[in-house]
């Protein structure tokens, strides 16, 4: 079985980690923060987000985007810099703001689930929003069944689909636009954040199945991590290294849940 370590606690619900500046940063949800992780350190809190933080990015500039889930909007923060508002959608959004990834030229993909979860039934009416500051906001791509992590491989989005328990593919095309839908693996469980590894691997947390699995380039299922007790909710990779965000769900005698999260590391290979 692979060797898990504790990286970092003091999360609920940790999602969207991704590397910048030699640390790890983390879209803290039901902490409305963004913080900044570094192994062995409690996280340091860099932004509050009332709004509720879902996806975030780096922007090749190195600016960070991120999206919030209670009102649907992205903002856009450079370090000594006050937040910056770049769209606001209103209330014409089904269900929330997801999961987020930045890509090379400047545009920017959000997902939009379609239902609220832990609320609604199921529905597969998720849409995929294309985002550039100079050009706004539009939608890409419509039925897809709760849009959740992302990665860009050369001219290909790469998307996870929650309830529809699969990896989809897109090609980039002008200005955002996404066509030529594929499915890229179907998968044993429900897909949340994902990953791309050295080696060009995906490596996928499946939510409730407590697992993180690891998918060829071409759909196939090579090996898994195994996070027994603890839901897999994102995960991250650096060099030969992942940074795996899983959390422990209780509800409480008053109805509310309790959640309690944490980052841990284990090899790639």
């Amino acid at each position: 079985m692979t060797e898990l370590k504790t990286c970092a606690e003091g999360f609920s619900w940790p999602e969207a980690p991704r590397w910048h500046g030699g640390a790890l940063w983390i879209s803290d949800v039901h902490n409305f923060r963004i913080a900044r992780v570094r192994c062995g350190s409690a996280p340091e809190t860099i932004l509050k987000v009332e709004e509720r933080p879902a996806g975030m990015d780096f922007t090749p500039d190195g600016d960070l985007l991120y999206a919030t889930s209670l009102a649907a909007r992205i903002y856009r923060w450079r370090e000594g810099e006050e937040t910056e508002l770049l769209f606001d959608l209103g209330d014409a959004l089904a269900g929330n703001f997801n999961d987020m990834i930045c890509g090379p030229d400047g545009w920017a993909w959000v997902g939009e689930t379609g239902f609220t979860f832990g609320k609604d039934d199921p529905v597969n009416c998720g849409r995929i929003h294309a985002f550039h500051p100079d050009y706004g906001c539009r939608i890409v791509a419509e039925d897809v069944f709760f849009p959740n992590g992302m990665v860009v491989v050369g001219d290909r989005l790469i998307v996870c689909e929650t309830f529809g328990k699969r990896l989809s593919s897109f090609r980039i095309g002008a200005n955002g636009a996404l066509d030529d839908r594929r499915v890229l693996a179907e998968l044993p469980g429900h897909p949340d954040g994902l990953c791309r590894d050295a080696r060009g691997r995906f490596w996928v947390p499946l939510l409730f199945e407590e697992r993180f699995v690891c998918v060829s380039e071409h759909g196939e299922m090579l090996s898994e991590i195994v996070a027994l007790g603890r839901m897999a909710i994102a995960c991250a990779s650096q060099d030969r290294a992942l940074s795996l965000c899983v959390a422990t769900v209780d509800k409480q005698p008053n109805g509310s849940m309790r959640r309690i999260g944490s980052v841990l590391t284990a090899s790639a290979d």
